[in-house]
């Protein structure tokens, strides 16, 4: 074989490598999530304040998704290879690489309306009412039938709201931003009517979550962690996190606390 056709054979077989890694990365992951305005959703610009820093950490780890969304029951049975959301909600606790880049907290809801004042310090305090909540987020609910409270399920957080203000439901327990959202958009002139009591040590990560066994799964985790803590720290971040708590400010501990997550799921990564 001559020199200039093992020379064009070689150049063949590198252009066809070349294609083909390029054509796998082209390919867009996908990540599933739930609908939960403001931090996910189709609705919202930049499919909210998660969606927006989803798409900061993608850009600067050179990776191109999508998001696809699906009912909380659904997503919490989820095995796909990208998911974003809470890790904790997930079922299948696979081999993950866990990359926290935001927080939220819960908060049990009530129409003041309808009540002068619910307590929410012990269970006995609530026995008698009813309490409301999305449906698959509640893991025990007997726990709460065996001390007295009575729980319905609901499809949506907009749905709980308004059995909220019919006085179908006495409380809810919700994701704190969510319910706030919710409330905003249904009953505008009505939002002081609305009491919500943040939950004591509730505060949980928002994060983009990696099947490290899946094809591809390993390299695109390295390629997220390179750049988190960087991409965390820029000024496109601050301005996206500081837009979204608007008037409110950013919480005090909301620095330390995601550090604290990071710091847990990194030290997890590799075991």
């Amino acid at each position: 074989m001559s020199t200039a056709s093992l020379i064009g054979k070689i150049s063949i077989r590198v252009i066809s490598l070349y294609l083909l890694v390029n054509s796998v990365q082209a390919e867009p992951v996908v990540f599933e999530s739930t609908d939960t305005p403001p931090y996910w959703s189709a609705t919202l610009p930049g499919d909210g304040l998660g969606g927006s820093i989803l798409k900061l950490l993608s850009d600067a780890a050179g990776i191109e998704y999508t998001i696809a969304y699906l009912p909380v029951k659904r997503y919490r049975q989820s095995v796909a290879a990208y998911i974003v959301g809470d890790p904790d909600m997930l079922i299948d606790q696979r081999h993950r690489a866990i990359f926290p880049f935001g927080l939220f907290r819960s908060a049990f809801f009530y129409y003041k309306p309808q009540h002068d004042v619910i307590e929410f310090r012990t269970l006995r305090e609530l026995r008698g009412h009813t309490l409301g909540v999305l449906r698959g987020t509640l893991e025990d609910k007997d726990y709460f039938v065996r001390n007295g409270i009575k729980v319905e399920e609901s499809d949506s957080v907009e749905s709980l709201i308004r059995k909220l203000r019919r006085g179908r439901i006495d409380f809810c327990i919700l994701v704190e931003g969510t319910g706030r959202y919710a409330i905003a958009q249904l009953f505008p002139a009505e939002q002081n009517n609305f009491v919500r009591v943040t939950i004591a040590g509730s505060v949980r990560p928002i994060a983009l979550m990696i099947d490290l066994d899946a094809p591809g799964g390993w390299e695109n985790a390295q390629r997220y962690r390179q750049i988190l803590v960087k991409t965390l720290h820029s000024q496109q971040y601050q301005r996206t996190v500081a837009a979204f708590y608007g008037m409110d400010g950013i919480p005090a501990d909301r620095q330390a606390q995601l550090k604290k997550f990071i710091q847990y799921y990194e030290n997890t990564w590799d075991q």
